[in-house]
């Protein structure tokens, strides 16, 4: 599993005469990019990887939606659920 959101990037590589100059970026390049003590980290994927971190991106959504469910299950079964008003 893996948590986070993948980035495409598209830069300039500063070379004279580049097709890059001409706005014609290279990329994309891919990162993933987590939060680690509140602080933004991005990782290279390289592209043969790429299917194998989407892969794993989903299972960790999976995995929270999962979570989110089951404490949902154990608010109402501890009588902890909110009632609504009528």
């Amino acid at each position: 599993m893996l948590q986070g959101s993948l980035v495409a990037l598209y830069r300039r590589c500063g070379k004279k005469g580049c097709r890059c100059e001409r706005g014609e970026k290279h990329g994309p390049a891919y990162c993933l990019s987590y939060k680690e003590g509140g602080v933004t980290q991005m990782v290279y994927i390289p592209v043969s990887r790429l299917e194998e971190v989407k892969k794993a991106m989903g299972a960790f959504s999976r995995y929270w939606e999962l979570g989110v469910k089951l404490s949902r299950v154990n608010l109402e079964q501890m009588g902890l659920k909110k009632r609504r008003r009528v």
